[in-house]
């Protein structure tokens, strides 16, 4: 008997403790990861291109330090080798750019160009750790990268494009959440 009510008191004390720690957990997860824009003051933009959760159109300046530029904020700390292989597609493509840009806890950065570049097998990205001249799957980069945490995250499109060039964006998707 007396086995059975210490079961009984400790089944009765752990269900308020995992309740409490449940929401203690959720009320410190990070903001759901969103979206902002930039672009260079030279007729470059960037934006939604019929409202939040349309196609992002990032249009090229003239000069030859245009840039357009999607940024992602709140990525809470993501570790690489938990986060699904993050994807675009795009009308456009040219030497690097778009491309995805993600800054990592130790200091290094993974460069990931589309199918369009022909770099890589079948319908996925190319990654390139510190833009290197390897290029690697989703799959090799968590290995390689573990447990290191995202710290920034961004699709860029550059001069490395005729000036005027509209890329526009689809299928946009990081850490699960797709946003367009």
């Amino acid at each position: 008997m007396y086995k059975h009510v210490s079961l009984k008191w400790a089944i009765a004390l752990a269900v308020p403790v995992i309740a409490a720690l449940t929401l203690a957990m959720a009320a410190s997860a990070s903001q759901p990861v969103q979206l902002t824009f930039s672009a260079s003051k030279d007729g470059a933009s960037a934006g939604w291109s019929h409202g939040k959760g349309s196609p992002i159109d990032l249009r090229l300046g003239t000069s030859a330090g245009s840039f357009a530029e999607i940024v992602l904020h709140h990525l809470g700390g993501f570790p690489v080798n938990m986060i699904p292989e993050p994807q675009f597609t795009t009308s456009n493509y040219a030497s690097g750019s778009p491309r995805y840009y993600i800054t990592l806890s130790n200091g290094d950065t993974l460069w990931g160009y589309p199918p369009q570049a022909g770099v890589s097998s079948g319908s996925t990205f190319a990654w390139a750790v510190n833009n290197g001249n390897t290029y690697e799957s989703w799959g090799d980069v968590q290995q390689t990268e573990g447990t290191e945490t995202v710290t920034g995250a961004f699709v860029i499109a550059d001069a490395d494009q005729a000036a005027g060039t509209v890329d526009h964006i689809t299928g946009l998707s990081f850490g699960g959440g797709h946003f367009n």
